[in-house]
């Protein structure tokens, strides 16, 4: 029997997503796409009931895209970019892409990934606007601001602003009451774009002025010191991960960017090839 309560039915949709290995993205990008909605809670009960008549249509996945699946979770818990998957692929299997990889390759890689310790999450005051959350907490003007600016340039201003706000050691409260105080709404992507610059703009202002003046100075001589023992990007970037839990320099204390640099040079000059 077909369920009526809406509940139930976004409940049903959890568990085919879930089959499938969908991730949040990928059913936000499934809707926005189809029904130019960015939340299952903002369809109506006909769209809901054909979202999830799509879902049981799809074929159960293979074992392989059950591996990918598992490791763009990974990635995305790991943060990691594309690129930085890419670089990882080429350097370990000589290989472009995950879908290029045998099933005992994608199971290594899943492996290593989840070998290492997640990294600490952007600031995130957004939380309660997820698209996949209650819809008794979702305000459905959020479906209709930021219009103009591409998901790209979006995706680019918001990460801005989440390393602005980290350097800052903002908590999750400071940045809502700040929102609620400057421009009486609760998040970000309840900003106009204007709103949305306006506020990069002064997160950026207060990191100049909070920013130590030598803290640019270490961060160069730690440069100065990767060039010396030849380490490329991702290398740098893998153990600042490892160590402190961080995707780069910049967010990390003035106390660890000292202790990095320490490490550095404390390094052996590398052996030169022929």
């Amino acid at each position: 029997m077909e369920p009526v309560n809406f509940s139930e039915v976004i409940a049903q949709t959890d568990v085919e997503m879930q089959r499938l290995g969908w991730t949040i993205d990928q059913g936000r990008e499934h809707l926005i796409k189809n029904y130019g909605k960015r939340s299952r809670t903002l369809l109506t009960h006909e769209k809901l009931h054909e979202f999830l008549q799509y879902l049981v249509s799809q074929p159960t996945p293979t074992l392989h895209e059950v591996l990918i699946a598992k490791i763009n979770f990974e990635i995305e818990r790991l943060w990691w970019t594309e690129e930085e998957a890419w670089e990882h692929l080429k350097k370990t299997y000589g290989k472009r892409s995950r879908t290029l990889l045998t099933e005992v390759e994608l199971l290594d890689f899943f492996q290593y990934l989840g070998s290492l310790p997640t990294v600490e999450p952007p600031t995130d005051f957004d939380a309660e606007y997820e698209e996949f959350q209650d819809f008794s907490t979702y305000s459905e003007e959020s479906d209709n601001v930021i219009t103009r600016i591409s998901s790209e340039d979006l995706s680019q201003i918001l990460d801005k602003t989440d390393v602005q706000m980290q350097r800052l050691g903002w908590t999750t409260q400071q940045g809502r009451e700040h929102l609620i105080k400057t421009y009486g709404k609760r998040s970000r992507f309840l900003l106009t774009e204007a709103e949305l610059l306006d506020f990069r703009q002064y997160l950026a202002s207060l990191v100049s002025q909070a920013t130590p003046a030598d803290l640019s100075d270490v961060i160069a001589k730690t440069d100065v010191e990767l060039q010396r023992l030849g380490w490329t990007p991702e290398q740098g970037r893998e153990h600042v991960i490892k160590v402190y839990g961080k995707r780069g320099r910049t967010l990390l204390t003035e106390e660890e960017l000292h202790g990095f640099l320490k490490y550095l040079q404390s390094q052996p000059d590398p052996i030169a090839g022929f």
